[in-house]
């Protein structure tokens, strides 16, 4: 094939190619523009949707639903039809005012909104994605939803569906609210799980909250057992406190022992103080940490000033000699002359722990 034949065959390939990149850049523009128009509509909808929602799910007081329904022609018509985007400025507005966030009020918007229904439907889609994201704003939101629609996700094969559904139940469910924590509540069990379940108690009627001594020696999994240790002492459950002991000697878990000597503390660990020393030198110095840095307020029982004592001699770990050599001084006037007497005997190290001691370096 001649020269310019051949020149004139790559130029028309790269006009023809040229051609298609505009024609595929043109139709990709358009639809930018038309997306970036649809979601200038729907932010300026939602700009005024969010406006009417915040006055009412920030107001200090519950409206009657009545009221709201008498106004719902006026709400309606400035938000968005799909409810999605009405849930989207709810998330929002509880993001940003989490504390002056009316849970009531949201409760009859959800009901005007059809909002249930919706839910309803998502949690009943193929797209394990769409379950997991509606799940999730049902538990932000403490909305309601049918149990029988929750029933089929508590024992989804998926571990993080069937916990937001189990985490969901406790909120939801009217008649066995804390039936999975007889099964263990989930093996993946972790320490979010345990700061989403007391969010989730937090906002039920305290007349509902059970004592949570029932679970503890059933269930294997630490996170688990010091979410219920947590919540006897966040519940003020005082009767548990010799059975928290009893606990303490029994269990191997140092995250669990540690649990219990700071629930002991919120439930008045005075008495339990001879208690715990006497076991002092059976736990690790993890757990011995714990149990000094949760009696040195105590500052009238005549027997512990002794033990300290005889505790800081024995110990090797800086933060624990750190402790009970505070421990020694707060124990009223009798403890600063014993650092006198102890620190004019120390060498070396020791010498550095009764300086910071009386005159701390760091705010403890």
């Amino acid at each position: 094939m001649p020269l310019v034949v051949r020149i004139a065959v790559f130029a028309t390939i790269c006009f023809i190619l040229l051609l298609l990149f505009y024609a595929v850049l043109s139709v990709v523009n358009y639809y930018k523009r038309k997306r970036n128009h649809k979601r200038e509509e729907i932010r300026k909808s939602n700009g005024e949707c969010y406006i009417v929602l915040k006055e009412i799910l920030t107001y200090d007081e519950v409206i009657p639903f009545n009221v709201l329904q008498s106004d719902f022609a006026t709400i309606k018509a400035k938000c968005h039809p799909k409810q999605k985007y009405i849930i989207h400025e709810m998330l929002t507005i509880r993001h940003e005012f989490s504390s002056e966030f009316n849970y009531e009020n949201l409760h009859s918007l959800s009901r005007l909104f059809n909002l249930t229904t919706y839910w309803d439907t998502k949690l009943s889609d193929r797209s394990l994605k769409v379950k997991l994201e509606n799940l999730q704003n049902i538990i932000d939101l403490r909305a309601t939803i049918s149990e029988s629609v929750l029933s089929t996700l508590v024992y989804h094969k998926n571990n993080e569906l069937r916990k937001k559904a189990r985490i969901a139940q406790i909120h939801l469910s009217q008649h066995d609210p804390f039936k999975f924590f007889d099964e263990e509540f989930d093996k993946d069990f972790t320490v979010w799980d345990k700061i989403k379940i007391h969010d989730i108690l937090l906002h039920r009627p305290v007349q509902t909250i059970p004592n949570f001594i029932r679970w503890i020696p059933k269930v294997k999994n630490e996170n688990l057992q010091s979410l219920f240790i947590y919540e006897i002492g966040h519940y003020n459950q005082v009767e548990n406190k010799e059975f928290l002991y009893e606990f303490f000697k029994m269990t191997p878990s140092d995250e669990v022992k540690i649990q219990i000597i700071k629930t002991m503390k919120v439930l008045g660990i005075e008495e339990m103080a001879h208690n715990l020393i006497r076991q002092y030198n059976a736990v690790s110095e993890n757990v011995q940490l714990a149990i000094i840095n949760n009696l040195k307020h105590i500052q009238t029982d005549k027997f512990l000033l002794p033990f300290y004592v005889h505790a800081f001699e024995k110990a090797y770990e800086t933060d624990l000699k750190l402790a009970l050599g505070e421990a020694i001084y707060n124990s009223e006037v009798n403890g600063q002359r014993v650092i006198e007497v102890l620190e004019r005997k120390a060498k070396g190290f020791d010498l550095l722990i009764f300086e910071h001691v009386k005159n701390p370096l760091l705010l403890n």
